[in-house]
């Protein structure tokens, strides 16, 4: 009874050694996409997810190696003519910029510096160029392909509009640019009798000016330009067929026209407040005479050694 027992306990120890040992063994084993020193031989995509893992298992404590330096580098010779996916190869060329201890921390990830556009890394002042030369690119080489839709020049009819709109914008600095808009009309384009043309005027306001005869309007309520556009050019034909409408004529309301400025903005002097006797008299700077005697007979001397 004595041996069984004992022989019982023998065995339950060499069984919980057994399972110790094995457990420890399975606890101590490392995951290959940690041990980058055996990814050597393997093929580029295998090395390639073996990485990735390796990156989102670690996330910010993650620091290559030696080993998975020089066994991501050796897969360059295998990227021959079955060319692997473009995430793979973008991986590739970027690894040594990113992770090489010579690379400034701020550099690190940014795309490589390829051809000769410069690349840099903060500031306003490096996108305005990339879109200066951008323009420039489309100067170059697509503007001259818009020969090919060149028309001939056709005048416009008589029938054309009397109103004007104009607005400003900028093609290389947009964020300059407006969304005013500016309409102008010459009354005499409009061909309207006196009356309508007076009744026009007293409608139209200050927007009116008398010295050039044109009505003046601006608008920038709206976004677009063509929706200030459309405003202006409702708002003129409101204006105009108010005018012609000569039920009411406006005959007892009278004409502004404060807003004219005179032609000649300085004022004459009248001849009557002349008075000659209190001019100044001039007096007679003898010293200066002198000088002047001194100078043409120096200059007549000079000149008299080079004169024939």
């Amino acid at each position: 009874m004595h041996f069984q027992k004992s022989g019982t306990r023998q065995i339950k120890s060499l069984l919980s050694r057994q399972a110790v040992r094995s457990y420890s063994k399975k606890e101590n084993e490392v995951p290959l996409y940690l041990n980058p020193h055996a990814w050597k031989g393997l093929p580029a995509d295998r090395i390639y997810e073996l990485h990735n893992l390796k990156k989102n298992d670690l996330g910010d404590k993650y620091n290559p190696s030696d080993e998975e330096r020089n066994a991501i580098l050796s897969t360059f010779q295998s990227l021959g003519v079955n060319k692997p996916p473009l995430e793979y190869v973008y991986e590739i060329d970027n690894f040594k910029e990113r992770y090489m201890n010579n690379t400034p921390s701020k550099l690190r990830g940014l795309p490589p510096k390829r051809s000769n556009v410069r690349v840099v890394s903060e500031g306003a002042t490096p996108h305005e160029q990339r879109r200066a030369e951008e323009l420039h690119r489309i100067s170059a080489y697509e503007m001259p392909l818009l020969a090919k839709l060149r028309q001939p020049y056709q005048p416009t009819p008589d029938t054309e509009s009397p109103i004007t709109l104009s607005f400003k914008s900028s093609f290389p600095d947009e964020k300059n640019n407006s969304n005013k808009v500016y309409l102008m009309c010459d009354i005499k384009d409009l061909k309207l009798d006196d009356k309508q043309e007076r009744k026009l005027k007293i409608l139209a306001g200050n927007r009116f000016n008398f010295n050039t005869n044109k009505i003046h309007f601006t608008c920038d309520k709206f976004n677009e330009i063509t929706q200030n556009s459309r405003w202006l050019v409702d708002t003129f034909n409101r204006l105009l067929a108010e005018a012609k409408d000569l039920s009411d004529d406006f005959s007892d309301i009278p004409l502004d026209d404060r807003s004219a400025k005179p032609k000649n903005s300085a004022p004459a002097y009248p001849k009557e407040w002349l008075r000659p006797e209190d001019a100044p008299i001039a007096r007679h700077n003898v010293v200066q005479k002198l000088v002047d005697d001194v100078k043409r007979k120096k200059d007549v001397k000079y000149i008299s050694k080079y004169s024939p």
